[in-house]
């Protein structure tokens, strides 16, 4: 929906009803979606550049502000997105606009740096744990970890070389050809 300012990006809402009045004003209740840089707390590392919140934030505007449509995914299918494209937005969150309050109030965390998931950053998975790990957690460019074939983490190799001292080898890492998974799509 366009907003006041041109200067700012169109505000996004989920049209909850549409009516007209006696003189065909048509008017559009809506359901909007805040950014995490207009939520109490501001945006995180952790907040993906097409994140939204669901708020529990009401209105009624005219139908005439609308400027497009524009498809807010959930979490899930969003990551799941091959191409990303400049309507496709995702919300793993609602939010109370009054409280400031979260739901869910926690998520997943990954790595060693404890952070939840950003889908707009790079990850890569130890083939042995199947944790994921940023490539700068685990000293590596973002360059390399695109070129790994495999990779397996320093907690991982670790304890693979305490087993080798105590006279237990673990399993070979596969000579598949695969390469190692990434979290990351284009956009």
């Amino acid at each position: 929906m366009r907003p006041p300012d041109n200067g700012k990006p169109p505000y996004v809402a989920r049209v909850e009803k549409i009516e007209s009045d006696s003189r065909n004003n048509v008017k559009v209740r809506v359901r909007w979606y805040y950014r995490p840089e207009e939520s109490l707390g501001g945006r995180r590392q952790f907040h993906g550049a097409k994140e939204l919140f669901l708020s529990d934030h009401y209105d009624v505007q005219s139908a005439q502000t609308i400027e497009g449509k524009c498809i807010v995914h959930s979490f899930k299918n969003y990551s799941k997105l091959e191409n990303v494209g400049a309507e496709d937005y995702f919300c793993r969150f609602e939010y109370k606009a009054v409280t400031g309050a979260f739901t869910p109030d926690r998520v997943a965390v990954y790595c060693k740096c404890e952070m939840p998931y950003n889908p707009d950053d790079l990850m890569v998975q130890c083939e042995v744990c199947k944790d994921w790990y940023h490539p700068a957690c685990v000293d590596m460019t973002i360059e390399e970890a695109k070129m790994l074939d495999h990779f397996v983490c320093f907690e991982c190799t670790e304890d693979d070389a305490k087993r080798s001292q105590n006279g237990f080898h673990s399993s070979p890492v596969s000579d598949s050809d695969e390469k190692v998974e990434t979290k990351r799509r284009k956009r």
